[in-house]
């Protein structure tokens, strides 16, 4: 797992209400509903989320198992990304 994927904990996710990252050009977002107890994660490429045409969105329940299956998915989106970088 991506070192930047590994620091994440639920109590990290408390830091602010949205949060934004990059590795190179891959690029994810983090916005935390603390009225509903869930985490908006999307990952997206070169532009910033307001404007990126490749955004891909997921919610995660706020608490270990779902702060689990969100670090999992950026994983899995940023090994795609890796792969398709590869590529071209």
């Amino acid at each position: 797992m991506h070192p930047q994927f590994e620091e994440l904990t639920p109590h990290w996710f408390k830091r602010a209400n949205v949060y934004t990252g990059s590795i190179g050009d891959f690029r994810y977002r983090f916005a935390c509903d603390k009225k509903e107890n869930v985490l908006h994660a999307a990952v997206y490429t070169v532009y910033c989320y307001e404007v990126a045409t490749d955004v891909v969105e997921e919610c995660f329940p706020w608490g270990e198992d779902g702060v689990a299956a969100l670090k999992a998915w950026l994983q899995e989106k940023y090994e795609a990304f890796s792969r398709h970088k590869e590529h071209t």
